[in-house]
């Protein structure tokens, strides 16, 4: 429910003001007179929401040495007061706006989604995805009461108005331990942490828990000195390591995006860039990828000015096409910087390398063309022989070709111009 302290002193600031109760013991607020008041600014009104300091921190914003009323909030907060801190005042559907409008009334692109004005903690660990909970057990002694039980954790979006409270201390600075050191030698004990004359860590540091906390806890030390920021988050595909929460809800993946996204930005240098890698594959037949989405989310959040470029990286060699879908064999990776024209850029080229080199001096690389043949994967047509000088190769038990027959002749054997090596027993073609 809305947090009571913020309605008590709500109600003790205005009692000093008689236009604004539905009833003569001042115990109920006339709403409607109120939000009335308050959006012409009524200088009473503000003047008695300023005068009490949580009431200024929720109420007010300070822009170049001047508090700004927010005065969404305020309605938002009046209109709400009934609500959980999970609610969400963004419509639920998801669409392009400029915050009230939808695209078509307006040129300015803002991504909409439920749970924006929220904050989502988000468990990046099956630790963090199971919690622990009593269930008491009427028919049994003392020493049996409880059974002790574990559960998926059920997420809380905080929302930014509502439970500023909880998201305060979920960002407040927390203490790091069980610190350890590793050096050439194996892992040490740390007794002291080397710093820096500015007193940041002069040391790598490999931190182990929820980054959202992590990220918030180096803010103070960290903001505005971070050159580099690399983000490799859960995609949203259900295929990702994170198997606890990598099959968020699609808001739920904004929103835990955006919680992480916007304190990264804080952390950057003004000469920092921020990468952050995106499978191209959709999460079912049904959704498009979060893509496009996330680019339009960091666009938000950077502005499209700051945008430098899009890797796209191959992850693999073929793609793995099943019955149900098209595969994919690339990711993207989009690259913004904190200010575009604070970076300089500068490009170096990489020639490919080359593990083997043939009597002609020609380089190339050896693949084995084999894959899984089980479930959506299985291709009974790709297990055949290969017939070379050296001898007729299969692939492997559970395996088949990942390539085609079209590399045989009509005698099952290999082609001239196909280039290809045996080693240790084994077929592999040549990628040159």
């Amino acid at each position: 429910m809305i947090d009571s302290k913020i309605q008590d002193q709500l109600n003790e600031a205005l009692q000093l003001h008689n236009n604004v109760w539905a009833d003569e013991a001042k115990t109920i607020l006339a709403k409607n007179i109120l939000l009335d008041l308050a959006e012409k600014t009524d200088p009473t009104i503000i003047g008695l929401l300023l005068g009490n300091d949580n009431l200024k921190r929720h109420f007010f914003v300070e822009a170049n040495g001047v508090l700004v009323f927010k005065l969404q909030d305020f309605r938002f907060f009046l209109d709400k007061h009934s609500i959980n801190n999970s609610y969400t005042k963004y419509a639920n559907r998801i669409g392009l706006t400029d915050g009230n409008r939808f695209l078509k009334d307006s040129s300015d692109i803002v991504l909409d989604f439920p749970f924006k004005d929220c904050v989502l903690n988000g468990g990046q660990s099956t630790e963090e995805g199971e919690e622990v909970y009593f269930k008491r057990n009427n028919d049994q002694s003392d020493s049996q009461l409880y059974t002790k039980l574990t559960r998926k954790r059920q997420e809380i979006f905080f929302n930014q108005t509502l439970a500023f409270d909880e998201i305060d201390r979920l960002f407040d600075a927390k203490a790091f331990s069980k610190f350890s050191r590793y050096t050439a030698d194996g892992k040490q004990v740390v007794g002291e942490i080397k710093r820096h004359l500015d007193g940041t860590p002069a040391e790598n540091l490999i931190i182990k828990g929820n980054n959202l906390i992590a990220l918030h806890s180096l803010a103070k030390q960290f903001k505005g000195k971070v050159k580099l920021i690399y983000i490799d988050p859960p995609y949203n595909t259900g295929e990702d390591s994170f198997k606890y929460n990598d099959k968020f809800s699609h808001s739920s993946w904004l929103t835990f995006m955006k919680n992480r996204l916007e304190i990264a930005k804080t952390l950057l240098a003004d000469d920092g860039i921020i990468l952050v890698q995106i499978d191209n594959s959709p999460s079912s037949l049904r959704e498009s990828p979060e893509y496009g989405y996330l680019l339009v989310l960091m666009d938000e959040i950077f502005t499209r000015k700051n945008y430098v470029t899009t890797f796209t990286w191959k992850k693999k060699g073929n793609a793995s096409n099943t019955k149900d879908g098209v595969g994919t064999i690339t990711e993207s990776i989009l690259m913004y910087a904190k200010d575009f024209e604070s970076i300089t850029p500068n490009l170096q080229e990489f020639k490919r390398k080359y593990k083997y080199t043939d009597e002609n001096g020609l380089e190339y690389n050896l693949e084995n063309p084999v894959k899984t043949n089980e479930g959506t994967y299985k291709r009974e047509t790709m297990v055949f022989p290969i017939i070379t000088a050296e001898g007729t190769f299969y692939p492997p038990e559970g395996k088949r070709w990942a390539i085609g027959n079209n590399i045989l002749d009509e005698n099952g054997k290999i082609k001239p111009d196909v280039k290809y090596e045996i080693k240790d027993g084994i077929f592999y073609l040549k990628k040159i």
